[in-house]
This record gives C-alpha cells, structure tokens and sequence, in this order.
C-alpha cells in the first residue's frame, strides 16, 4: 500500500528523515512494514540482565566539558577559601615532595592525595603509588573525602603497569569505600566497574568481563553501555572468542541482544549459526533469536525459537503467519503479543513505547487490510502515542462520522490539555479536536463546539455558528453581514476549526508542511506545478471498501487549506445579497479574492472578472484582493431606506387622488343602491 503524499519522505522502517519532528508511520508501506522485524535498543540494556548489588550513581562527563575543569570542581568542592588557595598551589608544583611541603598544614588525605596526583601526572607512578596506599590506609573517618578516590588512581596505575590482580583488588576496594559513604562526586565507583572489566580481559576473563560492563551500564553509565556493545561487537566477529562466551548465561544474553540491535552483520553469522545450534532452553532471549532468524529468512528456525509466551514470539509467529496467508492465526497472534507485553517498569518505561506501540499498530494495519475498520481504530489508537498519523488517517479519512464520534465519546470523554507551550498535546486531546474539525466540515458545527477543548479554538467555532445562524435573517443586509463574517472567521481560524489532520491542510503540523505538494521542480530548477491529487491506495493490506472510504472523505475542494475556498464561497454569497453597484459589493468580492489569490490564482481570477463584470468603480480597486476595506453595510442599509422612503413619498402623491376619485364612485354607487331599494 501506498499513501502517496508520504512516500516523499519515507525511509527505513518508515521514519521520518527530515523535518521538524515528523512522526513515524506504518501506514505509507504496509507490504514492507508488515514483513519486517525491527529492532529496539531496549532490548540491549544491561538492567534486563543483571541487578547490581550495591547502587552508585555514574557521572558520565558531559562530552563537550573540560575534564580538568570538572575534576578541579569536585576537588574544590567543600573547600574553605585558604584550603582552596593551598590545593591549587600544590597542583601547580612541581612534583609531590614540593606539593607535600606546600600542604604541610592540610589534612592527611587532601595532602597525600594532591601530591600523589601530581606524580601520577608527572609519570612518577612509583610515588604516585606509595602517596595513594598512605590515603586508604587511614582510619576511615580521616579518608571520608578522599579514600575513594585514591584507591581508583591506585587501580588505575597498577591496569597501567598490567598488574591485573592488584587492580582488580584496588577497584574492588574503590566500591568498598564507596559505599562506606566515601566522597564520590565523580562517579568513580561506577567507573571502577569499567576499568576492573579491562582488566578482566586483559587477563583473558571474558565472562566476568561482561559481567562487569553490564553491571556498570545497569547502573546508568552510558560509557558502560558503550563498553558492552563494543566487546559484544568483538566477540561476534571473532570466532576464537565465541567458546568463552556462549558457556556463559549473560554471555548468550549479551550475544543475542546484540546481534538483535545489530540485525546480524554478515561478519556475525558464524555466532547466528552457533547460538541456533544450542537448544532453546539454553537461550535465556529465545524470541529475540527467534526475531534475529526471522530476519534472514531461516523461518523455521525462527519458528522453533518462537514458541514461548513472550511479546516477542508471538510477534514473530504472526509475521510467520502473514507471510504464508493465514490471517486469522495472524491476528490471533497479534493479540497475544499485546495481551503479553511486560508490564515491569523497564520494558514499560519510555524506552519501550515504540515497541509496543509498533505491535499494536501492526495489528490495526492487518485489521485495516482486512476491512475490519472499527478495529483498526481501536488498535491504531493504541499505537497513536507513536503512530499518530496513521490512526489520524483512519480516523479522518477511513471510519464514518457517526462512528467516530461514538469511539470518542468512549475513549476521551473529555481531555486535558498540556499546560506548557512547549508540550504534545495527548492523543485523546488531539483526536477530540480531530473529530470536532471533521463535524464542523461536515455541517455539525453547533454539536462539534463542545469537543472543542481549547477555549480560543471553541471561541472561534462558536462565532461561527452564530454567523452561519445569521445568514438565514430576513434582511438580505442581515444575510450578508452574517455571510461577511462566517467568511471571515474561516479565514482566520479555518485551521483551528475545519481543517483536515492530514492530507491537504496538516493541521498535525500546524499546516506549515505540505507532504502532498504539487509543486516540483525540472532540469533547470524551473517550478513545474501539477494538478493536486488525493491520497492513493496500492500494495497489500488494502481493499476497495477503504478505497470508497477514501473517495467519500475527499476534501472539498480538493486544494491545499481547503477551508479558504469555502470562506471565499461564503464572502460570494454575501455579495450575492448586497447591491452590485455598492462599496460592499466591491469590498466582499475583494475578500474572497484575497483568500485564493496566491493559492488558488485560477478561482481569484474568476471572482475579479465578476466585480470588473457587475460592480462599480472603487478607488482601491487597482490593488484588488490584496488590499480590502470592509464592506461598508450600514450604507447599504441606508441607502435602502432612503429608496423605501423616496418609493413610499412617491406612492402618497400618485395615490392620493386616485383614492378620492375611488371614495366618490363607491358613494354614488351605494346611494343608487339605496334609492332602488
């Protein structure tokens, strides 16, 4: 299938490429959205696979920051103005025993931690060493501020000078002051988990090296996430390497979530092979391999790893039924992939809302195909947090009014609308006003004003219903004032109260974007601009009865913000009602063509040559539909009063002896009746 107006930006897996927050859309291709098995870098996070011990808060360094000056912070932080001064000026020396001396009168920890790190930077690692071991051996209360730190350094000299063992035990010790309640403005603690990891595998200890990276990222670094993916990236594509980690469970784990995200690399496949050779008790993630084989096209491998009660397997297993025609198992799959999606906080966090809004929109796509249009509703619906646009298409363009409105009554009763500028309104907000524009449209604007939930919105179709009500007074005057100022608000607020969510106003975007454009370029960057054409359906996952649909809720006119038009039918038939030859004639006729002129240049052209045809010269006429008084309608009235009074005055002196003549012919006439009585 194909939603031609959308393909212009359609790229993989139906994202947006470009633009100012265009929403991803499943709709636009259904054939190719259907068959794939996208991924998801939740389903890498290490806090699915481990649970820490001990919670640490990282303080991965902001990338574009100065490390110096961020350590220079947290050294300074607590500091008295004289120590302060002292620690710098031992920063500043020329190596520890200088430092030492300048700090004679600092604490113990302060003055054997700065001398030690100006060694350390010095290449002095033997000093640097012995300074750091004096600082950890303090009692615990004299190394509150700097214990944690100096048993990092130490960790770090010895992973320099590859004494692993020693390292690993210092990073251990890192931790252990730590959560003593040791200073750690630094996040070092989780740091260690990282370096202790290198030195793990320096020692040819991959899986506790794992372990430690996964640790380190379940506790928030993303430098520990980074680490995981990139050893993960090493093993898959180093066969030597593949024993060490497929016999240990988080190993498997770590594997499979990787060659998921990385949707399995030529490089790779010799660890695919591997990991479908195990039995699947032995795949912690089975669904996730399961996805993995689905991808390459190994459907029955991908069956056997599919057959659990996961989210995921019954995803696979629809789109394995999809693929050989049975819809019906399909949809019962899907089902279950919904019904079954983790409610832990993890996968329900924001990190997962793609996904599953992605099952459940899926889900409305194949009800859609189906026919099933109610359905789709309610699933799409459910995807609309992501998938906004594709349920705003079936809900505009697809399902009947009636219906429509019996799904909001029941779905969004009422909406809150976001208090910060700044914020997305909700789904149930949106499609409130979604379904309100499309009654205004359809001429139930008086019922459409109560879901209308904001008030200048409501303002706004309230005084449009009132004019509308207006024009049907008796006055022709009245009518036109009416006609005149229904024109008018549709003009200014069309967007707001009548314009369509898609396709060709995108209110979605505040109708800043046109997806539909008839305007191209050729060769020589010439504007070429073609007749617009409505959204069209091809492909999969279509049927006639949404093409029907589709038909029926065309816009009216077809053209980009439609509403103009109709304001501009609405200035016309103000000026219908007003004499040909007055100023209000002119002026309505001149709003009307103001409203086309640069949209619709053909229609303004046309309600010109009616003014030039019937109404009378105006001195602002050379600057015509672009530069419009208001319709002066108190003097039309005026006018028609004066040529009632003047017909009325002339009325009176014709008639009157004509009714004497009349009196006296009726008295002759009743006194000869009498006498022959």
């Amino acid at each position: 299938m194909r939603l031609s107006c959308l393909a212009l930006a359609l790229v993989c897996q139906s994202a947006w490429a470009c633009g100012p927050d265009f929403p991803m859309t499943l709709l636009d291709q259904r054939g190719p959205v259907m068959a794939q098995m996208p991924d998801d870098v939740v389903w890498f996070d290490a806090r699915r696979w481990v649970v820490p011990a001990q919670t640490f808060a990282p303080a991965d360094a902001d990338p574009w920051a100065d490390p110096s000056e961020t350590r220079r912070e947290a050294e300074m932080a607590g500091l008295g103005e004289t120590e302060a001064a002292t620690l710098q000026q031992m920063r500043d020396s020329a190596d520890g025993n200088q430092a030492l001396t300048i700090g004679a009168d600092l604490p113990a920890e302060l003055r054997e931690y700065t001398a030690g790190a100006v060694d350390f930077h010095r290449g002095d690692w033997t000093n640097a060493t012995a300074r750091f071991a004096s600082v950890v051996a303090l009692p615990a209360e004299q190394r509150h501020r700097r214990g944690v730190w100096a048993a990092y350094m130490q960790g770090r000299i010895a992973l320099l000078t590859g004494e692993y063992e020693s390292a690993i035990l210092a990073f251990e010790r890192t931790r252990e002051f730590a959560a003593q309640g040791g200073s750690d403005p630094l996040g070092l603690a989780v740091a260690s988990f990282g370096e202790q990891a290198r030195a793990a595998r320096e020692s040819g200890d991959l899986a506790t090296a794992l372990r430690l990276y996964a640790e380190q990222a379940a506790l928030g670094s993303t430098s520990g996430q980074a680490s995981l993916l990139v050893m993960a990236r090493q093993i898959a594509r180093t066969p030597a390497l593949h024993d060490a980690a497929l016999t240990d469970e988080l190993g498997r784990r770590v594997l499979v979530g990787y060659l998921f995200v990385r949707d399995a690399e030529p490089a790779e496949a010799a660890l695919l092979d591997r990991l479908a050779a195990l039995p699947v008790r032995e795949i912690p993630d089975a669904d996730l391999l399961a996805a993995v084989l689905y991808r390459r096209g190994d459907d029955a491998r991908a069956a056997q790893f599919a057959a659990g009660t996961t989210p995921f397997a019954a995803w696979v297993r629809a789109k394995l039924a999809i693929k050989q025609g049975r819809l019906d198992e399909a949809t019962a799959e899907y089902a279950k992939a919904i019904r079954a999606f983790p409610t832990d906080p993890l996968t329900s966090a924001e990190n997962a809302r793609e996904l599953r809004c992605r099952i459940a929109g899926e889900a409305g796509t194949l009800a859609l195909g189906r026919a099933e249009f109610l359905q789709a509703l309610d699933l799409l619906y459910a995807s609309a947090e992501v998938y906004w646009t594709d349920f705003a298409y079936v809900a505009e363009r697809v399902v009947s009014l009636q219906d429509l409105r019996a799904f909001v009554d029941r779905v969004a009763p009422d909406a809150s609308l976001p208090t910060n500028a700044e914020e997305y309104a909700p789904p149930a907000s949106r499609l409130r006003a979604l379904l309100a524009r499309r009654m205004v449209r359809s001429g139930e604007a008086q019922q459409a004003i109560a879901y209308f939930d904001d008030e200048m919105h409501r303002g706004a179709a309230q005084s449009y219903v009132a004019a509308l009500e207006g024009t049907q007074a008796w006055a022709r005057t009245a009518q036109a004032r009416a006609w005149y100022a229904a024109a008018e608000i549709l003009r200014a607020h069309g967007m707001e109260i009548a314009g369509f969510e898609g396709d060709p106003d995108y209110a979605q975007y505040g109708g800043n974007y046109d997806l539909n454009s008839p305007y191209r370029y050729d060769e020589n960057f010439n504007v070429i601009v073609d007749e617009r054409k409505d959204l069209t359906l091809e492909g999969p996952f279509t049927s006639d009865a949404e093409r029907e649909r589709l038909a029926q809720t065309r816009a009216q006119p077809l053209m980009r913000f439609h509403y103009r038009a109709i304001a501009a039918q609405h200035a016309e038939r103000a000026a219908d009602a007003l004499p040909e030859r007055s100023q209000a004639f002119a002026a309505a006729l001149c709003s009307a063509t103001s409203y086309l002129l640069y949209r619709e240049p053909q229609a303004a052209a046309a309600i010109y040559r009616r003014y030039l045809n019937h109404g009378a010269y105006v001195p602002w006429g050379a600057a015509f539909g672009q530069v419009c008084p208001a319709p002066d309608f108190d003097k039309v009235e005026r006018e028609i009063r004066a040529q009632w009074l003047n017909l009325a005055g002339r009325s009176a002196i014709i008639g009157g002896p004509i009714l004497i003549v009349l009196l006296f012919a009726i008295g002759v006439w009743r006194s000869r009746s009498r006498k022959r009585a």
